[in-house]
C-alpha cells in the first residue's frame, strides 16, 4: 500500500493536563487530533475526533500582504 505524508504532528497538553496533537496543512490551515474524552468503555463512538482549523496569525498576515499588492 502506498502512503502519502500529509503533515508532521505534535504533542500539546491542554490547561487540564488532558493529550492532543496539533500539525499545519499550509501556513493558514492546521489540524487538531483530539481524544474522545466522553466515550465510555465498550462504546462504539470513536477514540479520537480530527478536527480542522484555520490558523488566525497566519490568515492575517496573508491578508495583510494581499491588501499591500492592490
Amino acid at each position: 500500500m502506498d502512503m502519502i505524508r500529509i503533515t508532521g504532528l505534535w504533542k500539546q497538553t491542554d490547561k487540564n493536563g488532558n493529550g492532543f496533537l496539533t500539525g499545519h496543512l499550509n501556513p493558514i490551515s492546521a489540524v487538531m487530533v483530539m481524544p474522545n474524552t466522553y466515550k465510555k468503555d465498550g462504546s462504539k463512538e470513536p477514540d479520537y475526533f480530527l478536527y480542522f482549523k484555520q490558523n488566525e496569525k497566519k490568515q492575517e498576515e496573508a491578508e495583510e500582504k494581499t491588501n499591500t499588492l492592490f
